[in-house]
Parts: structure tokens; sequence; C-alpha cells
């Protein structure tokens, strides 16, 4: 696939060398292209890509969208992998989801809620050092939702460790389980954990 990656920090570049590697064609998109090598504008990386991946801070995405404009995302996937704070740590949108947030401000694009559970190495290679993982995914398309389960599974992720939550209002519960990760990463002082959905 043409894949759009708005933000090149941490989670940003480690989903795109990933997915370059497994054969996509990737394109990075920022605001200032000039400052960051091998990036182009944001725009320009959305017009050019069927998937768009929003990498950024969760507070920062529905203005992000907003200057890359509501025509050129119509009709592409966008997949959310954020998670949205405030400066003191606590939930941006309570009873609430960035995800939601985005599908109602742009009604045509077709948007995805995956990948926001986890530190950004079980992200990429989920299976390196865990025994289990889930992943979810939460939208409103199924088209939509079957090409992220296809990058799901060029990730490392099993068949098995994709669980479909169904439509966007779960996008809520996935984002809600921050406090979740950061109190077991008190508990554990390690990142390299995931929730796993054993039955």
């Amino acid at each position: 696939m043409h894949i759009a990656i708005i933000g090149k920090g941490k989670v940003g570049s480690a989903l795109g060398a990933r997915l370059a590697s497994a054969g996509h064609e990737v394109a990075y998109g920022s605001r200032t292209p000039e400052d960051h090598t091998g990036s182009v504008s944001q725009t320009d990386a959305v017009q050019g890509a069927e998937l768009v991946i929003i990498a950024i801070p969760g507070t920062a995405v529905l203005s992000t969208l907003e200057g890359i404009g509501e025509d050129v995302l119509a009709d592409r996937i966008v997949l959310d992998v954020s998670a949205a704070f405030t400066p003191d740590m606590a939930l941006a949108y309570p009873n609430d989801s960035v995800a939601r947030r985005v599908q109602a401000r742009f009604p045509r694009a077709r948007v995805v809620k995956s990948l926001n559970t986890m530190n950004v190495s079980i992200m990429v290679d989920p299976l390196a050092s865990l025994s289990q993982a889930t992943v979810f995914v939460s939208g409103e398309n199924q088209d939509a939702k079957a090409a992220v389960k296809g990058l799901l599974a060029d990730l490392g992720w099993t068949t098995e460790s994709i669980l479909d939550l169904g439509g966007m209002a779960s996008a809520t519960a996935t984002e809600h389980a921050a406090p979740l990760f950061f109190a077991t990463y008190q508990a554990l002082q390690t990142m390299r954990f995931a929730i796993a959905i054993t039955r």
C-alpha cells in the first residue's frame, strides 16, 4: 500500500520502518519538511496515500488534520494510534476518544483506532519477547478495518491476537486504558508488556 505517516517521532519512525520492510511504500508528512530529512509536506504525503497513520500526540490530531483538509482526507483510511493527555497526564477527552472526534469531523474519511494500548516496541514486534498480546481494532468501515488488520499482520500480529471490538464507540474503551498502562509501567518499571485477552 501507499502509506502516509503523520509524525516522525519514535512511533511514526518505527511503524514506517517496519511497514517499509514489509514492502509498503511509506511517505512521512511533516509541517516543516525542510527540517526533517526524507519528509514531505503533510498534504503531499496524504494526497499520494491510500492509508494515513496518525502518530502524533492525540491533542494535536484534529488541528493537524484540519490543516491537511477535509477534501484531501476524503475516502482515505485513517489509522489513529494516538493517545491524548493533558499536561498533567490526565485523559484529555474523558468519556470520548480522539478517533470518534476525527470520524465525526471528517465523515468521508474511514477512521480506524488501533495500536494505542501498548508501547511502540510492542506495536512493531509483539511476539519478540511476549508469549501473548492482544491488539484491538475499532471503526465503522469493515473494508478499512480489514486493511488495517492486514497491516497488523505485517507488523507481526497473528490473526488470533487481533480483536475487533466493533464500531467507533469502542475506541473510547481502548483510549481509556491509558491509566492502566501507566499504572502497570510504574509497578513493573518496564514497558515490555501488553494486554492479552485469553479465553
